[in-house]
């Protein structure tokens, strides 16, 4: 991945690799998410698209959109956050309310994809995965065992990655405005799900 990349070109050939509801939206909410690993944002992004007319983003598809050969650590890279920006941009821009299925670990990357979003005219919302460190380890393990099967695609995370991961990750503090969602109960989705509809019916 090399820095002459052209990202709005990207953007828009990324964005015909996307299923995008047929809705349009005057103000398109986005919704980011900030999480542990294996907190559970993929899970969270595909019941929130089955709900609501959102189109799910992936980092790891960007990753592969990119660089079919990318290891976990080019996932992180700035070259997929800077195509996940404008192609967040550019789907605002087209009315279209979606949701990033990634960890968006700094701060200062929440606030660029914050100003981005509203400078397009659209709603951000950021949403907290509350899973503790030892939930979402055993949730790894199971998942590592899944890749390794052949049952479940992605990446093997070793325990120290695992804390890397988990110590590069800067959580919301009360300051940053965001909605909460615990991971480990199962019915918290449902208290998550009024909210998110009143935020993608902001006029």
């Amino acid at each position: 991945m090399k820095s002459y990349l052209d990202f709005d070109v990207l953007a828009k050939d990324n964005i015909r690799t996307l299923k995008l509801p047929t809705l349009v939206f005057r103000r398109p909410a986005v919704f980011i998410l900030v999480g542990l690993p294996v907190s559970g944002k993929t899970t969270l992004s595909r019941r929130l698209a089955e709900k609501f007319p959102l189109t799910i983003l992936a980092e790891e598809d960007m990753s592969a959109f990119l660089s079919p050969r990318a290891t976990i650590f080019q996932r992180n890279s700035p070259e997929v956050f800077q195509l996940a920006l404008e192609t967040i941009e550019l789907l605002v821009r087209i009315g279209k309310a979606c949701i990033y299925d990634a960890n968006v670990k700094t701060r200062e990357q929440r606030k660029l994809i914050k100003q981005a979003v509203e400078d397009a005219g659209g709603f951000y919302t950021l949403i907290y995965l509350n899973c503790s460190r030892e939930g979402c380890y055993k949730r790894l393990q199971k998942h590592n065992l899944a890749v390794e099967r052949g049952e479940a695609k992605g990446f093997i995370l070793d325990r120290d990655l695992f804390e890397f991961e988990v110590s590069s990750t800067d959580l919301p503090t009360t300051e940053e405005s965001h909605l909460a969602y615990n991971s480990e109960d199962p019915e918290s989705i449902y208290q998550l799900f009024p909210q998110v509809e009143k935020i993608i019916n902001v006029k």
